[in-house]
Parts: C-alpha cells; sequence; structure tokens
C-alpha cells in the first residue's frame, strides 16, 4: 500500500494554508488527478505532493499566473514522460518527507508535555512564594509584638 498524507500534513509540509491547498487541487487538477470516493477524505500520495511543491515553486518563487504555471507544468510533464524519471528516487524523497512530519509531530507533543509540566511548577513555585510572604510577615508581626507589645 502506498504511504499516503492528510491534507493537514500536506499543508504542514508545504508550509501553505490548506485553503490555498483545496484551491490548488480546483485549479490544477489535470495535474493532481486524485481519486477520492465521495464521502471520504482525500489522501495524498507523493505524486501529489511533489506537484503541489512545483505549484508553490511556480507561483510564489517564480510568479507565474496560474495560466503560465499551468502551462510550465504540461511542458515538464511532457519532458518527463519523454525522459523517464528514475522513480525510486521520488519514493525515497517521499519516505524521506514522511519520517520528518512524524518526528515533528511527536516533538511537537513532547513540547506540550513540557509547557504542561513547566505550568505546573509555576503555579507551585508562587504557592511557595505566598507561604513564603505569609511567614515572613507573621515573622514581623511577632518581632513588632514581642518588641513594642503589652
Amino acid at each position: 500500500m502506498e504511504p499516503s498524507l492528510t491534507i493537514d500534513q500536506v499543508s504542514s509540509v508545504l508550509q501553505t494554508e490548506i485553503s490555498t491547498i483545496r484551491y490548488w487541487e480546483k485549479e490544477f487538477s489535470e495535474f493532481l488527478k486524485i481519486n477520492c470516493p465521495k464521502g471520504q477524505r482525500v489522501r495524498y500520495t507523493e505524486e501529489h505532493l511533489e506537484v503541489f511543491a512545483q505549484i508553490k515553486e511556480l507561483l510564489y518563487a517564480e510568479l507565474y499566473t496560474i495560466k503560465g504555471a499551468k502551462r510550465r507544468l504540461e511542458l515538464e510533464r511532457t519532458l518527463t514522460s519523454a525522459l523517464g524519471l528514475e522513480q525510486n528516487f521520488k519514493t525515497t524523497v517521499f519516505f524521506m518527507f514522511s519520517a520528518i512530519i512524524q518526528e515533528l509531530q511527536k516533538t511537537r507533543e513532547e513540547s506540550k508535555n513540557l509547557a504542561r509540566q513547566l505550568e505546573l511548577l509555576r503555579r507551585e513555585k508562587e504557592k511557595i512564594e505566598e507561604r513564603l510572604t505569609e511567614e515572613q510577615q507573621k515573622g514581623l508581626w511577632r518581632f513588632l509584638t514581642d518588641k513594642f507589645g503589652a
């Protein structure tokens, strides 16, 4: 079974809004060829990710229009089919991206746990500081009553 990504993962990898991914799905459907039965969530393959990355590069870095980007993708598709690029390299890159995404998700969870622990420590520190202040005030009060008291 070919590994697949959710739209959140694709958005995260490309650092692009989900709404932008959805827009590109519609505008560049002839290049993406996403087959998803109605009622099911779309899952993206390595080829989809590559096309999305190309689209982003063309639109944002090279400043193509939508129409120009479509022409460029068509040209590249023609050249790729004529030259026959190595599929193993694409698969390797896709697996690397997948592993990076998984590591990022683990790191995000660890970071959330550390933030929760830090918040608990802050609360504990505040309680200790409050108790210390109360004890200091009691000690000062005792000193004053002993010195000037009855």
